[in-house]
């Protein structure tokens, strides 16, 4: 039976107070090098050992070494479905001695990068009867990280939306899976998205779709522990390899109100992208689509009335241990990041230029992303407190 999934995310050690006191904010201002040559859409980015940098680029179909002290660049591998080719190149993710796991949409299969940028053995995303494994996460152990939530078409064609998603980690050697915590998924109004694939047949969505509506969300720090971050309320919620949880202090924010510009540049951000629907046979067979996304009326939509504290995918964790959650803000008002430590309190905020967004860490540095007016991006390296 063919699947179709469509991707739209103990103990309890100390329990703080309410965390009131305004944050210090750090904002950064200028980047210590920007690469020379922009891209197209940067779906991954991983710092090696030498401090060069892994790039993938989804729209141009091409996986990179870049060297930003000298302007180098070199490409890995090549298109095609056979060894050593992708189709679809998305994340990057780090495993132990500087080895990469590339994440193929297009070939339905995870790829192992050496360091010399040679491509090695792969696995496929599906696994036994339609287990879907799509890592977003990794620790220094070797350990991937995904989760089984989000919409799916069951065996029997209709759309499915589960209350809770289990956080599962693969341990490469040992190919053991493992639950590790569960993510509570909210529930949304039920709406309808008409579109065509790249092919040029149409299709259509049914399911639960609420713009801005508040989701828990997670993340990996290198030494395995689980951060989950709550949306009512607002809290870190920090789970040990061993099952223990230490929950920090609930954060205190003003919720940003919801405008027509909010609701006009979702639709526009919607009407632009693309979506990747996955077609999987129980061996883990078939391969990824690229479908284009219609442009949604914003009056059809369930909105409302103000933001959560955080966007869905808003949080990751840097290479010391620290989580970065994106905050909500002003139509327009440059990106906003709080910083949780290993309690779960917040220890600072991190402000970005003006239309940048993160796309990853290095040690002790973070690499934002700038969309010029071409839609070209160009990648740029900040310094960051310790």
């Amino acid at each position: 039976m063919r699947q179709l999934f469509i991707f739209m995310a103990t103990t309890i050690l100390a329990v703080g107070p309410l965390a009131a006191q305004a944050p210090r904010v750090e904002r950064l201002t200028t980047p210590k090098r920007t690469f020379p040559e922009p891209f197209s859409t940067v779906s991954g980015v991983r710092q090696l050992a030498d401090g060069r940098l892994m790039i993938a680029d989804r729209l141009e179909q091409a996986v990179r070494i870049i060297d930003l002290a000298t302007g180098a660049m070199r490409d890995l591998g090549r298109v095609g479905s056979g060894p050593g080719e992708y189709q679809m190149p998305g994340g990057l993710l780090p495993l132990p001695g500087d080895s990469t796991v590339l994440t193929d949409l297009g070939n339905m299969r995870l790829t192992v990068i050496a360091p010399n940028g040679r491509m090695g053995r792969s696995a496929p995303l599906v696994r036994g009867e339609g287990e879907f494994m799509r890592p977003t996460a990794a620790d220094a152990a070797g350990g991937l990280y995904f989760d089984q939530g989000g919409v799916r078409m069951s065996a029997g064609g209709q759309m499915e939306s589960p209350e809770s998603a289990p956080i599962q980690r693969w341990d490469v050697a040992t190919d053991a899976i493992d639950t590790v915590a569960m993510l509570p998924l909210p529930k949304g109004e039920t709406s309808t998205i008409r579109g065509f694939s790249s092919s040029g047949g149409g299709f259509q969505l049914r399911g639960n779709v609420s713009p801005l509506a508040a989701q828990d969300v997670w993340a990996v720090a290198p030494d395995g522990r689980v951060a989950i971050v709550h949306a009512e309320p607002y809290r870190v919620e920090w789970v040990s390899r061993s099952g223990a949880t230490r929950v920090g202090p609930v954060v205190a924010y003003t919720p940003v109100p919801v405008t027509d510009e909010d609701k006009e540049a979702w639709a526009d951000r919607m009407g632009q992208g693309t979506a990747v629907m996955l077609m999987a046979g129980g061996t883990g067979g078939g391969g990824g689509q690229s479908i284009r996304m219609p442009r949604p009326d914003p009056d059809e939509m369930d909105w409302p009335d103000v933001k959560p504290a955080f966007p869905r995918q808003a949080a990751t964790v840097s290479p010391d241990g620290e989580l970065w959650v994106q905050r909500h803000v002003a139509h327009g008002a440059p990106a906003r990041y709080d910083v949780f430590d290993a309690t779960g309190a917040r220890v600072r905020q991190v402000e970005f230029p003006k239309g940048r967004q993160l796309a990853g860490f290095g040690r002790g540095v973070v690499y934002l992303v700038r969309v010029d007016e071409d839609d070209l991006q160009w990648l740029e390296e900040y310094v960051i407190a310790a």
